[in-house]
């Protein structure tokens, strides 16, 4: 309950802080510049996940389980050292794909001002302060962080030739979380690095395999979507669609923590028994759902409104946009407790990572034909349909291991 509050004190603000800064945004930047910041920003967030690699789940999964403080600092020391690597990797990648895509200017810029968020994800220890069960610290660091952001944005980004200013605004953020959560690890918690060797850091990536490849494909199936009208339609049709999506992501957002917080304590319930670890996390679903369901709901008749309210005239044409994805918002959050809280909390990665594949596989393809068909109509209903397959494979893989373990016991 204490780690939740303090959570959900951080979740809130960071759904507020969209909220503020967003109707702002899309009214100064204009569709078309902040189309091209949606674009680039989405680029950089694959980057985002390779360095996160999927420790978040990994490495708070063994902290929380770790018997020391001996072993903490062995896990902590391997997870940062794979993430540093993976951060000068992924710039050197970035250069290339720049190249071979041949990436304009504006949008060139944009992306190397923007990778100081990778470099922030690379110090960011949440994994860390999860496995412990203190989010405290996240959350003090987070507001810190993201108050000075807010302040600097209505300071300094007054028109649509400020998109460089907002770019690193934006990516600030990050390297300041990181930096703060890294100090305090070693003078506050006292753990400290200690350089590890060749077969620790390897570890650490084997471990992760499953995990990153289905984050992975979790960036590409919240983001496909704007990376493929990069290519085949407009700015403005990016911005228009990056702007509407973030209603039902901030939604998103706001049911994050609860997941957050229940996954180390089900990890450790499913150790025990998985009809008990299920059970916690049925009786949560039954709580959570309804109210998400309400939300959409309330999203999709309101739609005009909502849209008129927080983007202006400019998207009120564009409010149909939100019957997909707040249908696609729904099985997002249930896809939560379904996959992260049931298949992976039990340890089954692999299984989940399967899913996914299959679901990517539905979502590459209905998002290049709907898109080319209908534009920003079309990745919208085909981001729900991909979101919709993975309900339903995770709903038989559930299943499948449920009579496994009936049989072992």
């Amino acid at each position: 309950m204490k780690n939740g509050m303090w959570l959900y004190l951080l979740q809130l603000f960071n759904t507020l802080l969209p909220l503020l800064t967003i109707p702002y945004l899309t009214r100064i930047l204009g569709a078309s510049v902040y189309g091209s910041f949606s674009f680039s920003l989405n680029i950089i967030g694959y980057f985002q996940v390779i360095v996160e690699y999927g420790f978040n789940l990994t490495g708070s999964r063994k902290i929380a389980t770790a018997k020391n403080k001996e072993e903490i600092e062995k896990i902590y020391s391997a997870i940062t050292t794979s993430k540093i690597i993976l951060c000068i990797i992924t710039f050197v990648l970035m250069i290339i794909i720049s190249s071979i895509f041949n990436i304009n200017q504006t949008q060139f810029i944009s992306m190397i001002i923007l990778y100081i968020l990778v470099i922030g994800t690379s110090l960011q220890q949440t994994w860390l302060f999860q496995g412990i069960q203190d989010m405290k610290y996240i959350t003090i660091i987070n507001v810190i962080a993201r108050t000075f952001s807010l302040i600097f944005i209505f300071l300094f980004v007054k028109n649509p030739n400020d998109l460089y200013v907002y770019c690193a605004v934006y990516s600030i953020t990050f390297l300041i979380n990181g930096i703060i959560s890294t100090i305090i690890i070693a003078k506050k918690l006292k753990i400290k690095y200690k350089i590890p060797n060749f077969f620790e850091v390897k570890n650490e990536f084997n471990e992760g395999w499953h995990i990153f490849t289905t984050s992975a494909m979790s960036r590409i199936f919240s983001t496909f979507s704007i990376t493929i009208l990069g290519f085949i339609s407009t700015d403005s049709d990016v911005g228009i669609f990056a702007a509407m999506q973030k209603i039902p992501l901030i939604i998103v957002m706001l049911f994050a923590p609860i997941g957050v917080v229940i996954y180390p304590y089900v990890s450790k319930i499913y150790d025990e028994s998985f009809d008990k670890g299920i059970k916690v996390v049925e009786r949560i679903g039954k709580i959570t759902l309804p109210f998400a369901t309400l939300i959409a709901i309330v999203l999709i008749f309101y739609s005009k409104e909502v849209t008129n309210l927080v983007f202006g005239t400019e998207y009120v044409t564009y409010a149909l946009l939100l019957i997909p994805l707040s249908s696609w918002m729904i099985m997002s959050i249930l896809n939560n407790f379904l996959g992260i809280q049931i298949v992976v909390a039990s340890g089954h990665q692999k299984e989940y990572s399967t899913a996914f594949k299959y679901s990517l596989i539905a979502l590459v393809l209905f998002n290049i034909i709907f898109g080319l068909l209908w534009g920003v109509y079309g990745v919208a209903v085909a981001n729900f349909i991909a979101e919709l397959t993975l309900t339903i494979i995770l709903v038989f893989i559930i299943k499948k291991i449920r009579i496994n373990n009936s049989l072992k016991l």
